[in-house]
């Protein structure tokens, strides 16, 4: 294969189902970085596959499943786990409360929610990977963040439930990395700010 001014990893993973081992397993969908199906490691980076492009010098580059998951096949990990732990956030608006939002209140949550659970701050947090069964992940407290920062919910518990589970276990350091990692640019720091509101 040869390299190709704009070629994506996707375009690689592709590439190699397509002409040289069909067997390979892996997903995507939208190709325009929205839906978070197609999250990998690329030279030990989480990343979306279909919006990240190959380093055209870097002789070395490999791709391979998001770390801190259990792997199915190839490059398809298990998220059943971060699903089912999904549920005990309560990812919803629990109690509904009508108020009429200005638009800078609205706002207020607006980059919580562009998160597209891809997965690649779980894949890039070295807490989870340390303590992955006992603390909160990443993308569990920005959906806490999302919520808290609603004024249309009215829901309860959900800081309280965030700092007993370790929201507090991650440095400024870590944070700062996976705001880096983030392919929609959500805030860590900021997620933290809130849940200690």
């Amino acid at each position: 294969m040869k390299y190709q001014r704009g070629m994506t990893v996707l375009d690689v993973i592709l590439y190699v189902q397509q002409h040289i081992d069909p067997t390979l397993a892996f997903r995507y969908e939208c190709r325009q970085g929205v839906c978070g199906t197609c999250a990998v490691m690329y030279n030990a980076t989480p990343v979306l596959s279909c919006s990240t492009q190959i380093r055209q010098f870097e002789p070395d580059q490999r791709i391979g499943p998001l770390e801190n998951f259990p792997v199915e096949k190839d490059l398809i990990v298990d998220l059943s786990g971060v699903l089912k732990r999904y549920e005990k956030i309560k990812p919803f608006m629990e109690k509904y409360h009508d108020v009429l939002l200005s638009k800078s209140k609205a706002n207020e949550s607006k980059g919580f929610r562009r998160c597209i659970e891809c997965g690649c701050c779980i894949a890039g947090s070295p807490t989870v990977k340390n303590h992955s069964a006992s603390t909160i992940n990443p993308m569990e407290l920005v959906k806490i963040a999302r919520y808290i920062s609603d004024p249309r919910d009215r829901g309860t518990g959900r800081k309280e439930q965030a700092m007993k589970n370790g929201a507090l276990a991650y440095s400024l350091h870590e944070l700062q990395s996976l705001t880096d990692i983030c392919p929609r640019g959500v805030s860590l720091e900021k997620t933290i700010e809130v849940i200690q509101k």
